[in-house]
């Protein structure tokens, strides 16, 4: 499911950056361009984030998901992807 349309954001796209360690909107902001369109998608994604960071390691996060929000599992990711730095350029 979509969370953000402006940038065609998925909660899978956002499931997979949390399991890469973003853990705020600003996080998810800097990696998928999230929230500068017109801003709608931003509490929807500070909900998702907050049950992403709550579930434990061990639990699924479908399971813990609202049925609204439930979709079908994300396949693994690679534990050796490395961690990218957030960068903008500021034009003065």
């Amino acid at each position: 499911m979509y969370l953000c349309i402006c940038k065609a954001v998925s909660d899978q796209q956002i499931r997979q950056a949390v399991e890469q360690g973003d853990r705020t909107v600003g996080d998810v902001s800097a990696r998928f361009g999230v929230g500068i369109e017109c801003g709608k998608c931003i509490d929807a994604i500070r909900e998702f984030l907050d049950v992403c960071l709550a579930v434990s390691p061990t639990t699924s996060v479908d399971t813990a998901v609202a049925p609204a929000m439930a979709v079908a599992p994300s396949p693994p990711v690679a534990d050796d992807i490395p961690q990218r730095a957030a960068w903008f350029a500021i034009d003065l």
